[in-house]
């Protein structure tokens, strides 16, 4: 018995039903031309339906019921918007059903030509509770559509994240520069503190940073003090000369620093503090000349990663985490997985957008490759995927099942899933 109305839609839309002579309740054939494209708005089910019944060929609406005498409980037979389907299809036909006008609607039943095995499969996913819907069933699927569905959800992810680079860009008039210096001093404060990473680039041009790129003690004034995290009277040096250099720089620019209540310490680890990132992306910009123009033309991914870890950071943050407060010495480098976490989520991205809007497919192929030369990301997501024996090497991989999980796991949308359709079929 099937419970379900969604389950029909289905099965209907994937055929996934015994198609040997198809007829209507009335005896007409029917042949299955193309069964329409899902509705979501308000209407019948599907639209852009061909199916031949008898000898003529319709083109139309198909209707989608558990009974037919649903039809009239939804009032369809009052709604002109009803009267050119051309396929009522059901579980059970308990009733004659016809349009506004008074003629008959053929009507075809599916009770008897889906397998209780089909219908087993579809509610063991659509209504599974497991946070991977299809762990027991994902051995059934040739490796060969994994990998092709997981290469749809990594472009998925690229456009969802892409989408961010383009509204600012068109915030920005244009200025893929400028879009690329927020974007990536975004990427600096990583889950945690982007917002304010972003405001503050926002609040800084990065055309008065070149003002000063040949005195880094300026520019670390500039990023700090505008951070709002030079508010205090200290006690060290290095410091005081920041707040000095700021103070004057300030009024020159009539620049607004930011509330310091803005940046999240709490609840993260000191090499994660806004004051270790503040202090790397400074000696990313002290170093950086034509940053932009070498992302876009640098390939090699040792020759990317290099133009992010090999920061020379000041050297009062080897021993702090905070301003006049000493630490046990440490290099404040910034490490593998966080250069890594920039090209996965600022750098692919980026280029992958720029590709687009420069219509050059050159850019959308390197941030697809960067993606597929980096180490997967580890985390319960992909842990969870590993377990059930699914590979996840690369963070192309990684990047495709994060996309998957959180769009069709999550939203229990498996026979929207590829992997979940081909498991039907299995």
């Amino acid at each position: 018995m099937l419970h379900y109305e969604k389950i029909l839609h289905y099965i209907w839309r994937f055929r996934l039903f015994n198609f040997h002579d198809l007829r209507t309740v009335k005896g007409e054939q029917v042949e299955i031309i193309n069964p329409g494209n899902i509705n979501v708005d308000a209407g019948p089910d599907f639209y852009d339906a061909k199916i031949k019944i008898g000898n003529t060929l319709w083109a139309g609406t198909v209707e989608i019921h558990l009974s037919s005498s649903d039809w009239l409980k939804h009032q369809h037979q009052h709604d002109k918007a009803y009267d050119n389907v051309i396929l009522h299809v059901v579980w059970d036909d308990d009733t004659a059903i016809q349009r506004s006008d008074g003629t008959y609607i053929p009507t075809l039943v599916l009770k008897h030509r889906v397998e209780e095995a089909t219908i087993q499969k579809i509610e063991g996913l659509a209504c599974s509770n497991e946070s991977i819907p299809c762990a027991e069933q994902l051995k059934l699927v040739d490796e060969f559509y994994i990998k092709q569905w997981l290469d749809r959800m990594v472009v998925e992810r690229l456009e969802e994240k892409s989408a961010y680079f383009e509204a600012l860009h068109k915030q920005l008039k244009g200025s893929w520069e400028d879009t690329f210096y927020i974007g990536l001093a975004r990427s600096f404060g990583f889950k945690v503190n982007s917002l304010p990473f972003e405001l503050l680039a926002k609040n800084l041009p990065q055309q008065i940073l070149a003002k000063h790129k040949q005195n880094s003690l300026q520019i670390e004034a500039l990023i700090f003090g505008m951070s709002g995290l030079l508010h205090e009277r200290y006690q060290d040096e290095y410091p005081k000369k920041l707040k000095g250099e700021f103070d004057f720089l300030r009024q020159k620019y009539q620049l607004n620093p930011l509330e310091p209540s803005v940046w999240k310490f709490s609840k993260t680890r000191p090499d994660n503090f806004p004051t270790i990132r503040l202090a790397q992306f400074a000696a990313l910009i002290n170093q950086s000349q034509h940053l932009f123009s070498k992302v876009t033309t640098t390939s090699d991914i040792k020759a990317l990663k290099a133009l992010f870890s090999d920061l020379k950071v000041h050297p009062y943050w080897a021993n702090h985490y905070l301003f006049d407060e000493e630490a046990v010495k440490t290099s404040r480098n910034i490490g593998d997985a966080s250069v890594n976490h920039i090209l996965i989520n600022t750098i692919a991205p980026l280029l992958f957008n720029y590709g687009k809007q420069i219509s050059n497919p050159k850019f959308v192929d390197h941030a697809t490759t960067l993606l597929e030369n980096i180490k997967a990301e580890k985390n319960v997501i992909t842990e969870n995927f590993t377990n059930i024996g699914l590979k996840v090497d690369s963070a192309s991989e990684s990047q495709a099942v994060i996309q998957l999980k959180k769009y069709y796991c999550d939203e229990k949308k498996c026979l929207n899933c590829g992997i979940g359709i081909k498991i039907l079929k299995a």
